[in-house]
């Protein structure tokens, strides 16, 4: 396997994502600098709503995708399962916050998170920690009773793993990482002799797994962002970019319906 070629056709998947991101931000209005405590300066929305929300976790999902890519040419495999954990956050979040809401609850939740988010905009040595407005199992199991909601109208419910249960597992999953736990820790441990690899593991039967990881998230970023179109009426901007619009309706046609649906 020749890994290069791997990582390059992986981050060519990834560049009608990045275009779309580049026009949806074009349509917005632009963050303007702002001036801080002292001499600090900090670019801020003005009046910023769930567009700008879905547009900001979007733009660190896929950063946090093209840093992985990086890594994985180094084999860097703990590194990259952190950054997975922000990618599994960010497309969940943005998943929460758009139509379809499975209650009247959920709405609110949702309004509530995205004007929270905006109000915690201050950061300096002296500006107040604020904490999460939300919390993450109340997201995993408002999206899986979305999800689990249609299951159960299409009629595919048989031996069905609740998906609020998989939202968690695998948030879960990829939070040993940033917590360095036990079994998730001691992996860096091999080679001949044996000994910890402090500057990844390239060459290795980790690589596959890496690209593997890549793979599964990439399409995790591209699913998200076809519902991010749905969910905020988008279509327009889709629509006038040809290689956008190809990515769309080629991702829309692959996409699992329980995940992407309408429009």
């Amino acid at each position: 396997m020749d890994i290069e070629v791997a990582l390059t056709a992986l981050e060519a998947e990834i560049e009608p994502l990045e275009r779309f991101l580049r026009i949806f931000a074009a349509s917005l209005n632009t963050p303007h600098m702002r001036r801080g405590d002292g001499d600090t300066r900090f670019f801020r929305y003005d009046h910023p709503d769930v567009r700008h929300f879905c547009l900001l976790k979007s733009v660190v999902t896929v950063s946090a995708l093209n840093a992985s890519f990086a890594l994985a040419r180094k084999g860097y495999i703990q590194e990259i399962n952190v950054l997975m954990r922000t990618v599994v956050e960010c497309s969940a979040h943005i998943e929460f916050v758009i139509e379809p809401f499975n209650s009247d609850d959920h709405r609110a939740a949702a309004d509530g998170y995205v004007k929270d988010y905006f109000a915690d905009s201050k950061r300096s040595p002296v500006a107040e920690i604020t904490k999460a407005h939300i919390k993450r199992g109340n997201v995993h199991t408002a999206l899986g009773e979305t999800l689990d909601d249609f299951a159960q109208r299409r009629g595919d419910t048989k031996g069905r793993i609740p998906a609020v249960v998989l939202n968690s597992n695998s948030y879960r999953i990829f939070s040993n990482f940033v917590h360095a736990r036990y079994p998730e820790a001691i992996d860096l441990f091999g080679g001949r002799p044996g000994e910890f690899q402090l500057r990844g593991m390239s060459g290795t039967a980790k690589d596959t797994e890496n690209l593997a990881t890549l793979q599964a998230f990439l399409e995790t970023a591209a699913t998200t962002g076809i519902r991010m179109i749905q969910g905020l009426n988008l279509r327009t901007l889709v629509e006038g970019d040809p290689i956008v619009a190809r990515w769309y309706e080629e991702k829309l046609s692959n996409a699992d319906p329980m995940r992407a649906t309408g429009n």
